[in-house]
């Protein structure tokens, strides 16, 4: 018993304060989200690297022909992809990975959905979209060679470097130029479930504490009792 409590103890005291953490970082997205999606947006400022999660900002430049397709997306009901395309922007001479929003896949797996981005110099609109962890995925995500590559996770790290862009997704807006189903804005940030799950975890530890207290005592007892049963038969 003295063992389990010393193993499980540690554990689930630690997974209670991940969530805890994991809550204070929820909170701090909600009021940058509250603060900045309403906000005018700017044009990137070639000179720094200021731009912060969920500021809106105006791109001025060119779709390239890099595309991603993030897979299992769902919108009405059905499967598809988000599409996630390189744009280069002019005025700073940066590439940014634009997410265009969904768009429905093939009735059969094999296929590949027909693809069209508005061609010329054009402007759009979107917000920088921090990253809010990756999907687990049973095996490797080994992307295929070419273009488009099919992904199973939004993964703009790896995406950026694959392609020279910066390391995040700019969420374009609805009603933008080349957007399909616009990629939702209205996210739930809350803390409630990690103070949910925390509660949880250090419930559990309270529980550990207390019936190993409570065992330590019966098993007192029981050796106090059996003692005195003994000196009894000796005398």
């Amino acid at each position: 018993m003295t063992t389990f409590v010393a193993v499980m103890l540690p554990l689930v005291l630690s997974l209670g304060s991940w969530q805890v953490e994991r809550g204070a970082e929820k909170r701090g997205l909600e009021m940058d989200y509250l603060e900045r999606v309403t906000m005018l947006p700017v044009r990137p400022n070639p000179a720094t690297e200021s731009l912060q999660r969920f500021q809106r900002v105006r791109l001025q430049g060119n779709f390239a022909t890099e595309v991603f397709l993030v897979d299992n997306q769902v919108s009405g009901g059905k499967t598809g992809y988000w599409i996630v395309q390189c744009f280069d922007d002019s005025a700073t001479g940066r590439r940014y990975l634009v997410n265009r929003g969904y768009t429905q896949a093939p009735p059969v797996r094999s296929e590949m959905p027909v693809l069209s981005a508005p061609e010329g110099p054009l402007e759009v609109v979107g917000a920088i979209w921090p990253f809010t962890g990756l999907i687990p995925v049973l095996d490797d995500d080994a992307w295929p060679e070419g273009w488009p590559k099919r992904v199973q996770r939004l993964d703009v790290v790896r995406m950026a470097a694959q392609v020279g862009a910066e390391p995040f997704e700019v969420r374009l807006e609805p009603g933008q130029p080349g957007v399909q189903v616009a990629a939702p804005f209205a996210q739930v940030l809350s803390d409630a479930k990690h103070r949910g799950y925390a509660a949880t975890w250090f419930g559990l530890a309270i529980a550990l504490v207390a019936g190993y207290l409570v065992f330590g005592f019966k098993n007192g007892m029981q050796q106090t009792n059996e003692e005195t049963e003994q000196t009894g038969l000796r005398g």
